[in-house]
């Protein structure tokens, strides 16, 4: 009776060790993510200002002969991007084996996005426009960062609360027409005049237009930076 009980104890520890063994040989999934995580954070760092990196789990279920080297990170894209990207992790020792990491790269900007519901042919208002923080990795056409290249346009499409505009959602509009007077703005250095001129031509915001000065009589050349006004460089 005695040597059964000391046989089953006997097999619990080989159990038990083996099991010991069998962990400690065993490459940690936690350090492969992490090798991806601090490699795909250098190659974020290298293109982008301020980056952020989320690096995604491996199963769990995972089971790899632990390396005796440093695990390498690789990337195999020609071009390291914002969004999701694959990291290549390798063992180069006896035991070669080679993981792939999913992260995603994002990169959080100042943007224009709407304030409220807008509805289509809608002319863009400072009222309906605030600045957001928004991850542009997400984003797939080009937006503005500030609002005064919006206000005035016009909405293409409907737009629900807090979606960014886009230059695909948004139409030009003449904020300038010809014969309209117009307020020029001088600038030299710090120092800025304003006068009053008349706009020879309808303009968009952004524009390049001719404007005649109404006290001189001068026709100058500038661009389109709000309804009614025109910056000139002297």
């Amino acid at each position: 009776m005695k040597s059964n009980i000391l046989l089953k104890l006997g097999l619990m520890l080989a159990l038990m060790c083996s099991f010991s063994l069998k962990a400690e040989t065993l490459q940690n999934v936690n350090s492969i993510e992490q090798v991806a995580h601090v490699y795909a954070m250098e190659q974020a760092l290298a293109h982008f200002d301020n980056p952020q990196v989320v690096t995604g789990n491996l199963d769990s279920r995972l089971r790899l002969q632990k390396c005796d080297n440093p695990l390498t990170a690789f990337n195999n894209s020609k071009k390291f991007g914002l969004g999701n990207q694959v990291i290549g992790v390798k063992c180069q020792s006896e035991t070669q084996w080679t993981v792939y990491v999913p992260v995603t790269i994002k990169l959080y900007r100042t943007v224009v996005v709407a304030a409220r519901p807008l509805n289509a042919n809608r002319l863009i208002s400072a009222s309906d426009i605030k600045l957001a923080e928004i991850d542009i990795s997400t984003l797939r056409k080009a937006y503005f960062k500030e609002p005064k290249l919006v206000i005035g346009q016009q909405l293409k499409y409907p737009l629900a609360m807090g979606k960014v505009l886009s230059a695909n959602n948004v139409r030009p509009q003449k904020i300038v027409r010809r014969g309209e007077t117009i307020t020029l703005i001088a600038e030299a250095g710090s120092m800025q005049v304003k006068m009053t001129g008349m706009a020879l031509s309808d303009a968009v915001l952004g524009e390049k237009i001719r404007v005649e000065n109404s006290s001189s009589k001068r026709i100058v050349e500038g661009i389109v930076d709000a309804p009614g006004q025109v910056k000139i460089s002297m």
